[in-house]
């Protein structure tokens, strides 16, 4: 079975590697391509190939299917304009591919708003105090409104990755900068455009306590399994933690959202230890590794529950409490291609 992995994030060798661990039978064939001539991908998959640059939406989308027809794909795991390609899941379905895809072609471009994910969610008690901006004119209104619940506030963008755009605001009384701290109107000269506007903002009671990641498997709405990390404040280390509030809680949001296959989702603690939702992520994270150690082999679960039906699975005995890391390996590239 031809399975394809269209330029997927960087995290791609850990689960292709993941994939391949499990999979001893060598029944799937594993295809990855992507934009760079170099990429770590390639390294753990069956056939690699460097993609065409400078297409539009549709032209991409277009060349997947053609891409996906020539090469016989099975199974695609989209990465690159996920939420296209999806979108034309008839037509790839008409050539007899079948897409993993994380939810459905109308929700999963809206999982990657966040305000758009708290506003679906505001019966939940696991959301942070919020208010969403989008006139940067509204923006001391917003953070009073943070502060007068007794918190500090914070800024992000509702749509971004790896935490780009993330500020701590400060507070008047403020003595000292915290670690990317900004004033109000520092802010305001970095993110305001020349004509006034600004990103879509979420404006956010700042989180001090741990973060947590949590990998699960789902099958079209309904939960399969999961793993718990609690990632350490001081170090580079994470638990794997034996937390069924925070499974449920992932639980509710496959459930909500109709999540497919590999999800993560993100939380941190509030002040008082109380874990709030940071976003979903309908992807594998970049820690899934890690969260293996714990014996269940979350990328070859979802895999195999998609092709063969998730009934027959049999879930591995987790082992939990671990401390666990990552370190930085050597690998050697493919280079039939060299230049």
């Amino acid at each position: 079975m031809r399975v394809w992995f269209n330029r997927p994030f960087a995290l791609a060798y850990r689960v292709l590697s993941l994939i391949r661990e499990a999979d001893t039978a060598r029944r799937f064939t594993l295809i990855c391509t992507h934009k760079k001539t170099w990429f770590t991908g390639y390294a753990a998959a069956d056939e690699w190939q460097v993609e065409p640059v400078g297409l539009d939406v549709d032209a991409y989308r277009d060349w997947c299917l053609d891409f996906a027809v020539r090469q016989q794909i099975d199974v695609i795991v989209p990465g690159h304009e996920a939420a296209a390609v999806v979108g034309c899941s008839e037509k790839f379905a008409a050539q007899g591919i079948r897409i993993l895809a994380p939810a459905s072609g109308d929700t999963l471009p809206l999982l990657h708003d966040k305000s758009w994910v708290y506003r679906q969610l505001a019966d939940q008690d696991f959301l942070a105090s919020s208010v969403e901006l989008r006139d940067p004119a509204t923006l001391g209104e917003a953070v009073k409104t943070i502060w007068a619940q007794g918190h500090r506030a914070c800024i992000k963008p509702t749509v971004s990755v790896y935490g780009k755009g993330f500020y701590r605001l400060m507070h008047p009384r403020d003595t000292r900068r915290p670690l990317r701290g900004l004033t109000l109107s520092e802010w305001a000269r970095k993110a305001v455009a020349e004509d006034g506007t600004c990103a879509a903002q979420q404006v956010l009671e700042y989180l001090p306590g741990h973060e947590f990641s949590v990998d699960c498997v789902a099958d079209r709405g309904r939960w399969v399994t999961g793993v718990v990390r609690k990632k350490a404040i001081l170090s580079d280390t994470q638990l794997l933690d034996d937390d069924p509030l925070l499974l449920g809680h992932a639980q509710c949001l496959v459930e909500r959202f109709g999540l497919n296959g590999m999800i993560n989702v993100q939380f941190k603690e509030d002040a008082h230890g109380k874990p709030r939702l940071l976003e979903i992520n309908p992807r594998a994270s970049g820690g899934v590794a890690m969260s293996c150690l714990s014996g269940i082999n979350l990328p070859y679960l979802a895999l195999r529950g998609f092709v063969d039906g998730y009934d027959g699975l049999v879930i591995p005995q987790v082992r939990l409490r671990q401390r666990v890391t990552e370190v930085a390996v050597a690998i050697s590239l493919p280079t039939s291609h060299a230049q």
